[in-house]
């Protein structure tokens, strides 16, 4: 089978289009992080709970389903708490947010005779931990987690194939690697083939309703527009 992952879409409609238009793929693995930053978490929301096999809470998808701080980067954080304020709250209804405070954190499943064990963020602190190199190999030496063919991350929008096991497939709609086009990852269960896709996408229409939406906020618009150019 044909396994795509992806994670990180931030209410990214187009970018989420893009994604599910583009290629074919028998299940799909969503790492977390549906809503913040974008402009259409409602529409995000629906594809995804609708696209995706496998689901795992992001950390976004928590404050906001919670009432509770994302912790997400310091540098982030501002622009965080202010579309979740003005954009993710306002568009989403009760049961919606209810959904996503509900999205189960970890999942443990088996593809093809292979063992998944996803998270959005790390085994270690599935909801804000970050898998860097070092918390991959703390993480790739853990003797429960030996089992599991692939453990599969989101979170640091970055993305990481690790020792043949740790798969990052980076942002689907917000990429902080230096390279504006976002990416995912598509895997074959039969071969064991791994591939890493950047795509384009109509970002300006994106930006547009988001400006639009922030029009109280130019400065701050600004900041999250250099996340996207």
């Amino acid at each position: 089978m044909k396994i795509l992952t992806f994670s990180d879409i931030h209410s990214n409609l187009e970018a989420l289009n893009a994604v599910i238009t583009r290629e074919k793929y028998d299940k799909a693995v969503f790492l977390g992080d549906i809503v913040d930053y974008g402009p259409n978490p409602a529409e995000v929301m629906d594809i995804v709970l609708d696209e995706a096999d496998y689901i795992v809470q992001g950390n976004h998808d928590y404050a906001a389903g919670t009432g509770e701080d994302c912790n997400c980067a310091p540098t982030m954080h501002e622009l965080s708490v202010l579309t979740r304020n003005e954009i993710t709250i306002k568009l989403l209804g009760k049961n919606d947010l209810k959904k996503l405070g509900g999205l189960e954190r970890k999942l443990e499943f088996e593809i093809d005779g292979r063992k998944f064990f996803t998270v959005h963020a790390s085994p270690n602190d599935p909801l804000f931990g970050y898998m860097f190199s070092t918390e991959a190999e703390m993480v790739w030496k853990k003797p429960e987690l030996k089992m599991f063919d692939y453990i599969m991350v989101g979170h640091t929008h970055f993305p990481m194939f690790y020792r043949g096991k740790i798969i990052n497939p980076g942002s689907s709609g917000q990429p902080r690697d230096g390279n504006w086009k976002p990416m995912y990852s598509i895997l074959d269960t039969e071969t064991g083939d791994l591939i890493f896709k950047r795509f384009s996408y109509d970002k300006e229409k994106m930006l547009s309703k988001l400006e639009s939406q922030l029009s109280g906020f130019p400065q701050e618009y600004k900041r999250l527009r250099s996340l996207y150019v």
